[in-house]
């Protein structure tokens, strides 16, 4: 009965430390895509602010979901600053097997 115990014991260490880490995957590409009539801010300006505050992915970078959080609040900040009301709605897009493409869809509220 032990012999059974410590045999199940160490199978089941065997199956941990066989497991490999979790590992975010990368980001291919990222876009931000704004539906419907209203003045839009130019892409330069978004990609420069972004960066400003720290959440611009760089390609072949961890997939962060704070930097997806952060980039939200800031698309719905700068086009209030800018007098439009906006809802942005992320996406997460799988680009492969450890790959995904991250897409901002931008649409106004009335």
């Amino acid at each position: 009965m032990r012999l059974r115990l410590i045999w199940l014991i160490l199978i089941g260490a065997l199956a941990l430390c066989g497991q490999q880490p979790y590992r975010p995957p990368l980001v291919r590409s990222w876009t931000i895509r704004e539906i419907g009539n209203y003045k839009k801010i130019p892409t330069s300006t978004l990609r420069a602010k972004m960066q400003q505050r720290g959440v611009l992915f760089g390609v072949d970078e961890p997939y962060d979901q704070n930097k997806v959080d952060g980039t939200t609040l800031l698309l719905k900040q700068l086009y209030k600053e800018a007098g439009i009301n906006v809802n942005v709605v992320p996406a997460r897009i799988q680009a492969g097997a450890n790959a995904v493409k991250v897409e901002y869809v931008v649409h106004q509220v009335r």
